[in-house]
């Protein structure tokens, strides 16, 4: 038993030492990444916005998050991804920390959207960045260490955030801001990006080596297909994985009335804990699988989880809905992550990422505005299995979609054609 978990976190040994480096700074940007996960309460408790004015709010500035994704996927392509990174993570951490010594209120509010705008023209260039540093045979190992880190961060992050919360929010904006600012001096001082030349010739991935400056994106999607449809699946998959955060807690506020918001509360830490444990377990079983069989397993579990709650079920039953729908995210992060990065070529990343982050957006807000309809309008039993039956089609669509990725990219299939 302990030589196979012993096997199971040697598998990310020989990474790249930038790889490391960059799951280290996930876990110092998220151990202090307070104010997102609160900016709901910042917006009502603390300025005293009404729940529609919130809602206009966290809309103007997701809207305002397309173009950002839009321009940094562009200037990614065009100039030095890591020079990018600094640049925009310094301007960011700037409006984080400027939001400390200002009184809640509109300014306030302009500041953290501002620093939410160029995170945002930041987020291709990192993104890409991943892949830049990492060999294409380790992608699933090194998206799934980043993960790993994200999440790390992210739970420790959770609980100071909410401690600071009531009498230390100035605080939080600065320790947000100086976390940020740590994780991007370890970028600048230790990421080394790979040079193809320094990859060996069994190694190396030729979808994503050959460069065409003069071609646009969209030609290389048009020429792409199985890349065009799997970024369509993405705003789907975002749809319903929305859900645990806006229909899930609104059904358990329902269901438990004012212990409502303190269970989900439960089954949120349950979410991180489980991608904790499983995200090594799951990268090291299903290493043979190739992306998309992992997508469509991934899918499967994080949308049929909903018909596990479906009936107004029991408390406990939401924990065993959350491991299947936290499984499946885990599963299909680890087909999803990787995928472009290998099919993409290295001088249109940035952009391919950002129209990625846009359907992302798309797909969330679009789920929250169809399943408010769809709860008002019927019941959380309708919602839920509208939101199985989308996981349903979808799954049937990338099992297509996995033939043509075959024929488009015979030679990311190799063995299985041998």
């Amino acid at each position: 038993m302990f030589k196979k978990i012993l096997n199971m976190f040697s598998q990310y040994k020989g990474l790249s030492k930038s790889a490391y480096v960059i799951f280290y700074a996930r876990i110092i940007t998220n151990m202090g990444a307070f104010i997102w996960p609160l900016l709901t309460l910042i917006l009502s408790r603390k300025i005293g916005y009404s729940a529609l004015t919130i809602s206009y709010i966290s809309v103007g500035i997701g809207v305002l998050f397309i173009p950002a994704n839009i321009i940094g996927g562009k200037l990614a392509d065009k100039y030095n991804r890591k020079k990018l990174i600094i640049i925009f993570d310094l301007i960011s951490v700037t409006f984080f920390i400027s939001c400390a010594f200002v009184k809640p209120g509109n300014l306030m509010t302009i500041l953290f959207a501002a620093a939410g705008i160029f995170a945002n023209i930041e987020g291709p260039a990192f993104e890409a960045l991943i892949a830049d540093v990492s060999k294409p045979q380790e992608r699933e190992k090194v998206y799934s260490l980043s993960y790993l880190g994200h999440n790390l961060g992210f739970m420790v992050g959770a609980a100071i955030g909410g401690f600071l919360f009531e009498n230390y929010l100035s605080l939080a904006f600065i320790i947000d801001g100086l976390t940020t600012l740590t994780s991007t001096i370890l970028i600048i001082v230790f990421v080394k990006t790979i040079n193809i030349q320094d990859i060996k010739e069994e190694e190396k991935n030729e979808y994503e080596n050959d460069e065409d400056e003069k071609m646009t994106s969209f030609s290389i999607l048009k020429q792409r297909k199985s890349v065009l449809i799997q970024l369509i699946v993405f705003i789907f998959a975002a749809f319903i994985y929305e859900q645990w955060s806006f229909s899930v807690p609104l059904y358990m506020e329902t269901l438990f009335l004012e212990k409502g918001g303190k269970y989900f509360g439960f089954i949120s830490s349950f979410n991180g804990l489980v991608v904790i444990i499983f995200t090594p377990l799951m990268t090291w079983l299903l290493k043979s699988l190739h992306e998309l069989q992992k997508v469509i397993i991934g899918i499967f579990l994080y949308s049929f989880s909903f018909l596990i709650i479906r009936d107004s079920p029991a408390y406990p039953l939401f924990f065993v809905m959350m491991f299947a729908f936290t499984l499946g995210e885990v599963i299909n992060m680890l087909g999803a992550s990787p995928y472009l990065s290998r099919r993409i070529p290295a001088s249109h990343r940035g952009r391919i990422n950002s129209y990625r982050n846009i359907g992302a957006f798309i797909g969330a807000v679009g789920g929250r505005v169809l399943m408010g309809w769809l709860i008002d309008a019927y019941s959380y039993s309708v919602a839920f299995t509208v939101v199985t039956c989308v996981g349903a089609v979808i799954v049937i669509i990338i099992a297509y979609n996995y033939k043509l990725d075959k024929k488009i990219f015979p030679l990311l299939y190799k063995e299985d054609n041998e």
